[in-house]
């Protein structure tokens, strides 16, 4: 006797055998062809494009990568294919004695609908041992690119990557986040772009004392290509801030045991004795968390012009809470994070996790999450305005924006950092450079004007359309000054041959120029 099948079981069928032709049908009609489901599908190039490649670490050994692995960071075109997540780089890396093919997997920190044409992407795999040469391999072409070896002993246990800075002049902004770093225990690694020459020489001296560490952040280039490209720097979210954070996170990926991701104006003061008992307390062993994310609370308060009379006391009592707030920014355990956008990872976020924290396998995957913090967040230094220092009138410590009871600093850390700043500006090798560092603002203004034409009022308005509009201000008209000479990054940059889809472009010995100006 043959037994009965559900009576649904044909309609069930029906249906799939419907839809598996509606799939057949719409994908011969969309790529005329039908799809070999024994294969995968290769990729389909759009077309030919350009990649600047910003730096390609190797990891002889990893906590998160894995023994000698590869990250590479990267402005790629995402048109270059229908999904550039779904397109392979081929890398080849040798050691004295072998040589061995790998495909790197592409990631990145931005949405597919987004405006931008040029992105933030990663590309990770791991190679060799003793990996001398690493080069990248499209049907038979090869170009090298160099190597970065990560800091596996870092100055402090935290470290904040502070976004690239380009026409800064206003330094008293810098001497604030420093000292307040420094309190508290946080090492700063700053990216620069362009910079007033005489503020670039007050943060080299604080450098030669080993509270900085400096890097330039280099004008993407396409030295030599074959025809017309996009100009990538108008066509990236805010000159890739993202890929100079996520430079900052691989750096120091092995060293840190926390990474901060911020800007200059942001300045976090922890309800704790230091950043590292606040960001352990607040992980308090949860290893689901991605991040510390802290809102942004804005401020205006007050500057003063002269080196000798800053002071935190007097920038903290005369701040006022704005009514506004801004995105906030993240904390975070480097090894969760192989990537990061200007305000957390959103790669970390999809990345499922297969095993617990003890190695055993989960029943089904789970994924990370941030955490919002609820009891502080950052006094983001908005608007600073030129004050006469006789005509400051002091009030007293602004409260906790989160509860309104307790205040944002203590008076006592708050002497013990202004005692601080006291003693370095008597330094006799900064405080020579009182008389040349900017008294007035020229640069900010015309920089908050383009801002605010490009993007500010849209964002303010809450019409900010992230799949219409790329948010960049790189066509910013900065006039130079020969009395307000300026230093700006500049290395050798390099073409590789050219190669389908996608040409490789890179630079080596990078420095500050003197030659070039206040641009982006």
């Amino acid at each position: 006797m043959i037994p009965r099948l559900p009576r649904n079981i044909y309609k069930t069928l029906g249906l799939l055998i419907v839809s598996t032709l509606l799939i057949f049908k719409l994908h011969r009609l969309y790529y005329g062809t039908t799809p070999d489901i024994k294969k995968p599908q290769e990729v389909r190039v759009l077309q030919y494009t350009h990649t600047f490649i910003h730096s390609a670490y190797y990891y002889p050994t990893s906590k998160s990568l894995g023994d000698n692995a590869v990250a590479l960071v990267t402005t790629m075109n995402k048109r270059t294919v229908w999904n550039i997540l779904d397109h392979k780089i081929n890398l080849i890396g040798t050691n004295q004695s072998t040589k061995v093919t790998r495909q790197a997997s592409l990631s990145t920190e931005h949405r597919s609908f987004e405006r931008c044409d040029y992105l933030l992407i990663t590309a990770q795999s791991n190679m060799i041992d003793n990996m001398e040469k690493l080069e990248i391999e499209a049907k038979g072409v090869l170009v090298e690119i160099p190597i970065k070896r990560p800091i596996y002993f870092a100055p402090k246990p935290v470290v904040f990557c502070v976004s690239p800075q380009f026409a800064a002049e206003q330094w008293q902004t810098f001497l604030v986040q420093l000292h307040v770093s420094k309190r508290y225990g946080a090492h700063l690694h700053l990216y620069i772009v362009s910079m007033v020459e005489s503020y670039f020489k007050l943060i080299k001296e604080y450098e030669k004392l080993g509270l900085v560490s400096i890097e330039p952040w280099l004008t993407i280039k396409f030295p030599i290509t074959d025809g017309p490209y996009l100009e990538p720097n108008r066509n990236v979210e805010l000159r890739n801030q993202a890929a100079a954070h996520t430079d900052c996170l691989l750096m120091y990926k092995e060293s840190a045991s926390f990474v901060g991701i911020l800007d200059m104006d942001d300045i976090l003061i922890p309800t704790a004795n230091s950043y590292y008992e606040e960001f352990e307390r607040e992980y308090a062993g949860d290893w689901l968390i991605s991040a510390l994310h802290y809102d942004k609370y804005d401020y205006k308060t007050i500057k003063v012009a002269d080196l000798k009379s800053q002071s935190l006391s007097s920038i903290v009592k005369n701040a006022e809470r704005l009514p506004t707030k801004d995105t906030g920014k993240s904390f975070l355990r480097p090894e969760r994070f192989n990537s990061t956008w200007s305000h957390w990872s959103r790669a970390a976020e999809k990345q499922p996790i297969y095993f617990d924290e003890n190695g055993e396998k989960l029943e089904k995957p789970l994924f990370r999450k941030l955490k919002t913090i609820s009891n502080n967040g950052m006094f983001h230094l908005k608007n600073m305005y030129l004050r006469d220092k006789n005509d400051l009138s002091e009030r007293g410590i602004p409260l906790n924006p989160t509860n309104n009871f307790t205040q944002i600093i203590s008076g006592v850390h708050l002497e013990e950092i202004d005692a601080e700043i006291k003693r370095m500006l008597l330094l006799p090798q900064i405080a020579e450079l009182d008389d040349t560092l900017p008294k007035e603002e020229f640069y900010m203004p015309i920089i908050f004007d383009c801002y605010n034409q490009s993007f500010y009022h849209i964002r303010d308005m809450n019409q900010m359309r992230p799949d219409k509009l790329c948010v960049n201000a790189y066509s910013c008209d900065l006039p130079q000054r020969e009395d307000m000479p300026c230093i700006h990054s500049d290395a050798t940059y390099h073409s590789g041959p050219s190669m389908w889809p996608i040409t490789y472009h890179f630079a080596t010995n990078s420095y500050f120029s003197a030659d070039i100006g206040c641009y982006q």
